[in-house]
């Protein structure tokens, strides 16, 4: 895994991400969600690279919920995970040792080496299901989002999302482009998205305001994209 760790004010750094857990188990406050939210954390690197550190994944000081970190990469085939609740460690340690160390300050040279193997990227394209599984992720599936922004230039349609969590997503479509937003159409109606569909099908990137459609299901009524390209940006607030 790998993450932008907020810092307010646009400010960020990035890291990779070696645990994600709770501070709850299933026999005390885990079924009151409230809690569960405030208390979920991920172990990443310090902004200087010197210790490993909790990052709770929500401020309680803050009056809504707007994520401190943002999944970039949510590749986790090196965890050990329980997929059921999304928690784990990288399966070269384990829980115990990983939590000491976080506590302690310290960090092995190993998660150096992973941190320094990872390659944060300002753009990304969308040409495999992980990068769809990256960018729905980081984005929040679009819940909430809105279109702040629209041009179109040369054949290039760039996107501009307000809303999504922590962050802004500025999108590129390009190709064979054809798209339709008028049902988002804020002057006329409700601009918010509820959730978001990104498929790839026969050689096109289609992405639509609806959850979990298929190609044929994308029709008139929808907010909808289709193009050959599709490359995003995540811009932390």
């Amino acid at each position: 895994m790998y993450a932008i760790i907020r810092l307010g004010g646009g400010k960020y750094y990035t890291s990779a991400v070696f645990a994600h857990y709770n501070n709850i188990s299933a026999a005390d406050d885990y079924g009151k969600y409230t809690e569960e939210i405030y208390s979920r954390f991920y172990i990443v690197l310090n902004q200087e690279k010197t210790a490993l550190i909790k990052q709770y994944v929500f401020d309680r000081k803050n009056e809504y919920l707007e994520p401190l970190i943002l999944i970039t990469d949510y590749s986790h085939d090196d965890w050990n995970m329980d997929e059921d609740s999304g928690f784990g460690e990288v399966n070269t340690v384990s829980k115990e040792e990983i939590l000491s160390m976080a506590e302690n300050g310290t960090v092995p040279e190993k998660f150096l080496e992973m941190d320094a193997a990872c390659r944060f990227e300002e753009y990304n394209s969308i040409s495999t299901e992980k990068d769809i599984e990256n960018l729905m992720c980081v984005s929040g599936g679009f819940h909430d989002a809105y279109i702040q922004e629209q041009n179109e230039e040369n054949g290039t349609l760039r996107i501009l999302f307000e809303g999504t969590w922590g962050c802004k997503i500025e999108m590129l479509f390009s190709g064979e482009l054809t798209y339709d937003t008028a049902s988002r159409n804020p002057m006329e109606r409700d601009p918010y998205w509820f959730g978001a569909t990104l498929l790839i099908n026969n050689g096109y990137i289609c992405f639509a305001d609806k959850e979990d459609v298929s190609v044929e299901d994308i029709k008139e009524g929808c907010c909808w994209f289709k193009a050959r390209n599709l490359i995003y940006r995540v811009i932390p607030e």
